[in-house]
């Protein structure tokens, strides 16, 4: 999900010496209670604990769903305390306020602002460490503080080699007062930041022992299943559960508005149990609606070009924008439409629930843990200091554990229970309940003038609004306009003069929310795809009709350059081989692009040959990191122009599992190689740069293997198989 970076909050930094550790934090403030056996110190808001034996924790507010973050801020307390990684933990920072960011706000984990949001906060707190543990030795040898440097958890006087070890100098460095400004190391000065290092999390992930929210297990605690209703929209209006109780294990049978629960002493009892109840269900007023039907409503909106316009005049303009499709020598006019897609996340939704006299305690999988908060807190009638929230590693997110759906209900059933409750999503209720990436329909008119260079572009887009549903705390609507239909639209790094982006908001009831690369993951196909027919109308080689658009963005240029020689694009291709270039790009700032090679055997078949991508994120902490990001996130969106849909018959959703929305298989994989460039630049993000591009590269390469525009997505549904070597 991006979005513009907010200023950083300042810091403040305080230290003090606490239970023999030195904690340096952002405020002094008083010991905060969440409940009685739950205490935190003051300072509690610190980023830094370094305990008498040497060894350093820093607290973080951003969740390890697996994307290595946590890696990188370990390599950022390394570089700037120049101390080796082995003496460095990292935890994740209790949610109180005091933690709270301004971006992304609160204590949440999206828009690929791990790393840059860690930078800017962990970054000085080290630093500052760092100046005041310099202080201290040149203090305690009455030398200039010029005359020191660190090294290996150690102060070092330069001339007479005699060092002092951090923990030796605790106690006096934590009575200093900390720089107003703490001065963070460049990159060009790094010597950690910037080296692929192993991730220390991965032997645990290997062997099993990391603990997800799934694994967690509480004394006392039952396991609750769920059903839903089969209709979004409908509500329970009646249950005969005497077949259920009966069941040995089962304790509860637990009624929600819209979902009924079985609590049992484990899992495959409370669902078994839960196949036995016989539940009545009231619709509502979207019972009937299938996917036919809203793809033809959608397509009708787009068509009839009514929609709202983007409420910025900076960027839009209706009237140019007409007057360049009335005088332009060529007009490429393309509909395209994509379905609703699920997170299909390994890690199935739960959360374990308890709620005592003193508040609330929840343990869970999550990417939004302050939204979390308060929305149990609201549930339950308590404030939102009364809900404490334990962070688990994340058995994937991609934007679905942004929600709290799921908590909620598990937090009632805990409640009704009375005693701790572990609620279990089956991977049937994860895949049918809800919160998908929205259905969109876009008409793209693209102007071309005598030398077929864009003049202006106009956008129709209809979909439903995901800000309409999504729980979490973010940008609300420009002026009811939801500005996740202008992403990828309105930063890209190619010279598209005038805009008119207009939307139509159709809303058939189904909860819809953020998804990896949100608005972009479509937005880039729509709009790669019809550059790639310019570029065939001008008569010109892909890159080098995209190269005519960069010709004023250097950065991008050299970017394109690097990956097209990376990826062969001049060598020759095989017979009935073909290519496909996309790329998604934020003016002058982040580059992400992929070439993909295909083979085509026989019409309406090929085969996946080779697939290049290319990243340039501006600073990067851990190069084999952000290579394993794009890997990821290339598969992640291929799977879905492959194969991905939710789609509906008569209200319900037909997929279930992963046999009817299924994932790339091994043998259907190519090889991926992965080009990180980096910079000096500011880091920018890099979760959500593998989805958007692979998806038109692909379509791009069967453009070329077969003169026919994809408009259509899943690939499956548009004419085309995919089959293996």
């Amino acid at each position: 999900m991006k979005a513009a970076h907010a200023p950083a909050r300042r810091i403040f930094l305080k230290s003090t010496l606490l239970a023999g550790a030195w904690v340096l934090g952002s405020s002094m403030s008083p010991p905060v209670s969440l409940a009685a056996d739950v205490k935190l110190p003051s300072p509690f808001d610190f980023w830094l604990r370094i305990g008498s034996d040497g060894k350093l924790t820093a607290y973080t507010t951003v969740t390890n769903l697996g994307q290595g973050t946590h890696m990188a801020i370990a390599q950022i307390v390394a570089e700037e305390l120049d101390m080796p990684l082995d003496r460095i933990s990292i935890e994740h920072a209790p949610v109180v306020k005091q933690f709270f960011r301004e971006w992304p706000p609160g204590i949440t984990t999206f828009a690929s602002a791990g790393f840059a949001s860690a930078q800017a906060s962990i970054a000085p707190a080290c630093a500052a460490a760092r100046d005041m543990l310099l202080r201290a030795a040149a203090t305690a040898w009455q030398v200039d503080v010029t005359s020191c440097k660190t090294e290996h958890a150690s102060v070092v006087h330069t001339a007479s080699r005699r060092s002092l070890a951090y923990v030796d100098l605790l106690e006096m460095a934590a009575f200093l007062t900390p720089p107003e400004k703490p001065a963070i190391k460049s990159p060009k000065d790094w010597k950690i930041l910037g080296q692929s290092v192993p991730r220390a999390d991965i032997p645990a992930r290997v062997d099993g022992s990391t603990v997800f929210g799934i694994d967690v297990q509480i004394p006392g605690m039952l396991v609750a299943a769920v059903m839903h209703a089969p209709r979004f929209g409908s509500s329970l209006q009646a249950v005969d559960d005497s077949a259920a109780r009966a069941v040995k294990g089962v304790r509860q049978v637990v009624r929600l508005a819209n979902a009924v629960a079985v609590v049992a002493d484990r899992y495959w009892i409370a669902q078994k149990a839960l196949k036995l109840l016989q539940a009545q269900w009231r619709d509502g007023v979207h019972a009937a609606i299938n996917s036919d039907d809203m793809r033809k409503t959608l397509l009708d909106a787009v068509t009839a070009g009514q929609g709202m316009s983007f409420p910025r005049p900076r960027v839009q303009d209706a009237v140019a924008t007409q007057q360049a499709l009335d005088t332009a020598h060529l007009v490429i006019d393309t509909t395209f439409d994509v379905p609703f897609l699920a997170h299909a996340a390994m890690e199935p939704l739960n959360a374990t629930v308890e709620v005592h006299g003193q508040g609330v305690q929840v343990w869970l999988s999550t990417q939004s843990q302050s939204d979390t908060q308060k929305g149990v807190a609201k549930a339950l009638g308590l404030l939102p200091e009364q809900v404490q929230i334990h962070t688990q590693h994340v058995g994937g997110g991609f934007g679905r554990r942004l929600e709290h759906d799921f908590v909620l209900e598990a937090a009632l059933i805990a409640k009704a229970a009375g005693v701790p409750v572990k609620t279990i999503w089956s991977r049937e209720n994860d895949m049918r309940a809800g919160y998908y990436r929205p259905v969109t329909a876009s008409r793209v008119q693209l102007a071309l003038d005598q030398n077929f260079l864009p003049m202006a572009l106009r956008h129709d887009t209809a979909g439903p609004s995901l800000l309409d549903y999504s729980m979490v705390t973010n940008s609300p609507a420009i002026d009811g306009f939801d500005w996740s239909f202008t992403m990828g639209w309105l930063s890209s790094s190619y010279n598209l003069p005038k805009f008119d982006t207009r939307w139509t908001r159709v809303d058939f009831g189904v909860p819809c929310g953020y998804w990896r690369s949100v608005g972009n993951s479509q937005n880039c196909f729509f709009l790669e795809h019809t550059l790639e027919q310019a570029a065939r109308a001008a008569g010109m080689d892909s890159l080098a009709y995209r190269r005519r658009l960069l010709a004023k963005n250097p950065k991008a240029l050299a970017f394109v350059d690097a990956l097209a020689e990376r990826a062969g694009w001049n060598t020759p291709l095989a017979k009935d081989h073909y290519r496909g270039f996309a790329m998604n790009g934020s003016r002058d700032k982040l580059f992400s692009a992929h070439i993909v090679e295909i083979a085509v055997p026989r019409p309406g078949q090929f085969r996946l040959v080779k697939i290049t991508a290319g990243i340039n994120p501006g600073a990067v902490a851990n190069p084999r990191t952000v290579e394993a990001q794009m890997m990821g996130g290339t598969l992640f969106g291929l799977t879905a122009a492959l194969f991905g849909e939710i789609s509906f018959k008569d209200g319900q959703v037909e997929q279930g599992n992963f046999d009817t929305y299924p994932l790339l298989k091994l043998a259907q994989t190519p090889p991926v190689d992965v080009m990180v460039m980096s910079s000096a630049d500011e880091p920018e993000g890099v979760g959500e740069e593998g989805p958007p591009s692979i998806a038109p590269a692909l379509a791009n390469a069967l453009l070329a293997a077969s003169g026919k525009v994809v408009r259509r997505l899943p690939l499956n549904t548009a004419g085309w198989e995919l089959v293996s070597a």
